[in-house]
């Protein structure tokens, strides 16, 4: 054990008391004896106990109080009972009142020492869960959302700010940067944690289907309603509501949500009474919603209500250097799933990942690492484990950067051809280009103004 267990014995017979403390204190337990359920409970108050054992039968309250009064200190706490064995039946009840064991007397040493044992394993355990839940609480974001990188430092404050605020999220960012990741990040570090989130896929469901499970619907409200169905809106009061893909949502159902994120309000479809709810919003686009504005496709007021705090989350080919923290934590993942005993991945095999364009973003190296770690035979992922695509190269941002360049250019003149690809490529956004070239803004700025390149 890495630590002592302390043990609180109560019995009303010394002798007994005698007995069971001389064989836990040679399992090397602390052991505190009582002849009395409410001096035993006034011990449990100060705390550091972690097995009472009572008997059924004592002098000022019986056992069943004992079991009680534990549990509403500490409902961690096993408490096994003592009883004679023509009390079985009063045991099977204290079993029944929440005692983890029972031990009949007259006993044997061995058969304490075996379920003071099993106590103890089921206590460790569930502090071991506690410790986990505490630590997971305290995570700086979710468990898969990884990167050390400037850019998802910058996300990760902005979880920070936003996180306990009712202000609506608007998340920007390519299918299969984590977009819901973070959604769940700042659902579950608010003050909404304890209360739902539920996500919906709002490019998945037709415009009647949408409505329904956002909105809800009476029984009768259309043919094959034969009950009234809670939308989603309802369902979220008090948390989150995750609506991913929102721009692909139709103007019908774009007039709808915005009435519903400036009353906060709505009815179920076919009903009469309006319903209140207090839910945030968080919203994802895999495009610039204002674009979308600018072609007429998207509602102008709609998106500004959406817009309110936006959050850009960059594709994995701008945060590079977060590439090996992320094929390390796939690999402990799937490993562990697959149960295979994966070391890790060799120097090879790590490089061709680290300059492939990542179309598919995170969730494109996630399912790499995963088929890698499926199919191989080594302890260590290589070359031969990866795709075809990725073995042959094919999409290589090393390639695909210095393809068309003719050799008789200068390195001044090849770099100052690349600036404005890169520069084209995110729509002028200087702070964008200068995460993909790898270089501070203010280095960017000046390279534009020696290159007379028009900022």
């Amino acid at each position: 054990m890495d630590r002592q267990f302390r043990i609180l014995v109560i019995d009303d017979e010394e002798t007994m008391l005698r007995i069971i403390s001389r064989s836990l204190e040679q399992d090397n337990y602390i052991v505190e004896t009582f002849r009395t359920g409410t001096d035993a409970i006034s011990r449990l108050h100060n705390g550091d106990v972690d097995i009472v054992i009572t008997d059924l039968m004592l002098p000022d309250r019986d056992g069943f109080d004992v079991i009680k009064e534990t549990h509403a200190i500490d409902e961690n706490i096993p408490v096994v009972v003592i009883t004679a064995y023509s009390s079985i039946e009063s045991a099977v009840k204290a079993i029944k009142s929440g005692a983890y064991d029972f031990i009949p007397k007259p006993f044997d040493p061995e058969h304490i020492s075996i379920v003071v044992k099993r106590a103890v394993e089921t206590r460790n355990l569930k502090l071991e869960n506690i410790g986990l839940k505490m630590k997971l609480k305290d995570l700086p974001d979710s468990s898969e959302i990884i990167g050390t990188s400037h850019a998802m430092q910058q996300v990760f404050d902005m979880i920070e700010k936003v996180k306990n605020t009712d202000g609506t999220v608007l998340l920007i960012g390519e299918s299969g940067v984590g977009k819901e990741l973070v959604a769940r990040a700042i659902h579950y570090k608010s003050k909404r944690s304890e209360k739902p989130f539920i996500a919906i896929n709002c490019g998945a469901l037709p415009d009647e289907l949408l409505e329904s499970e956002l909105f809800g619907y009476e029984k009768g409200a259309f043919t094959g309603a034969i009950n009234r169905k809670i939308g989603l809106f309802e369902a979220a009061n008090g948390g989150t509501v995750f609506l991913d893909e929102v721009s692909s949502i139709s103007q019908m159902m774009q007039v709808k949500l915005l009435r519903f994120l400036q009353e906060r309000s709505f009815m179920r479809l076919g009903g009469k009474e309006t319903i209140s709810v207090d839910v945030r919003i968080i919203a994802a686009t895999n495009e610039y919603l204002r674009d979308a504005v600018n072609k007429g496709v998207f509602r102008k007021d709609l998106y500004y209500r959406l817009n309110v705090i936006p959050i850009e989350i960059p594709p994995l080919r701008e945060r590079r250097e977060d590439i090996p923290l992320l094929i390390r934590h796939f690999i402990r993942k799937f490993s562990l799933k697959i149960s295979k005993d994966i070391k890790g991945i060799d120097r090879q095999a790590e490089e061709l990942l680290k300059n492939y364009k990542w179309e598919g973003n995170v969730r494109e190296l996630e399912n790499v690492i995963e088929r890698a770690i499926t199919i191989t035979n080594d302890a260590f992922i290589g070359v031969n484990d990866m795709p075809d695509e990725i073995k042959n190269n094919k999409g290589s941002l090393l390639l695909e950067e210095t393809a068309d360049y003719p050799t008789t250019l200068s390195l001044f003149d090849i770099e100052r051809i690349h600036i404005s690809k890169v520069l084209k490529s995110v729509n002028n956004n200087k702070s964008k280009a200068a995460r993909i070239l790898g270089i501070d803004y203010s280095t960017l700025l000046r390279k534009l103004k020696s290159m007379e390149i028009d900022i």
